[in-house]
């Protein structure tokens, strides 16, 4: 049964902190449209919605923003950018001007120094050059900011083009061993009250298996 809508509307207007946490806040980042679907700059958005298909959630949108749209996504919320990679915490700005707590966001995003189908949760840090990350941590103001990064590596140059560029063939088997690993993060995080615990449970070639060329 859905919740009614008044309850994600207060969401955003109650003071913090809640009388009860709210759910996680996912971010996926990606460009939009399908020409950039499968393409490795937009691993977050992707990995989320191939969950999302695999679980049999349907998005449900909740609020629209000028900038990108929360939605319902199972057990999470999702607060998905509508511009371009470079300007995704234009959305996040909205919604935490509406009365969003930062701390219950997590943003999904790919990683260039990570081997693709390893991932890494942190609870803070810098954007290590992720343009979208970045734009993020500026609007929120803030370093902790909860990310999982998810490997494309080992990368080539040009890095601005070789991101924008669709899938190898070679890439499509650790591209779907991901799945596995992303779903048993997703499902730690859900009942999770805080965070502070996560990255030791799910970070390691035991909980992602061995980068691609590295037997276990």
């Amino acid at each position: 049964m859905l919740e009614p809508m008044s309850h994600f509307l207060n969401f955003f207007r109650r003071p913090a902190p809640f009388p009860e946490a709210p759910r996680w806040v996912l971010v996926p980042l990606g460009n939009p449209g399908p020409e950039y679907a499968e393409t490795r700059h937009n691993l977050g958005r992707r990995a989320l919605l191939r969950w999302a298909e695999a679980e049999g959630h349907v998005p449900r949108i909740l609020r629209r923003f000028g900038t990108g749209t929360l939605y319902g996504l199972g057990p999470f919320l999702s607060l998905v950018p509508a511009t371009y990679m470079n300007r995704s915490g234009q959305v996040v700005s909205e919604a935490l001007a509406a009365g969003l707590d930062p701390s219950r966001l997590i943003v999904l995003y790919d990683d260039k120094d990570l081997p693709l189908g390893v991932g890494r949760f942190r609870l803070e840090g810098s954007a290590g050059g992720h343009n979208g990350l970045g734009s993020i941590l500026e609007a929120a103001g803030t370093e902790r900011i909860a990310r999982l990064r998810l490997g494309i590596g080992p990368f080539q140059r040009p890095l601005a083009e070789w991101v924008l560029r669709t899938w190898d063939e070679g890439e499509q088997e650790p591209l779907g061993n991901l799945a596995g690993p992303f779903r048993a993060c997703l499902d730690l995080l859900a009942p999770s009250e805080n965070l502070e615990g996560l990255p030791s449970r799910v970070n390691g070639a035991a909980f992602w298996g061995p980068p691609p060329g590295n037997p276990a």
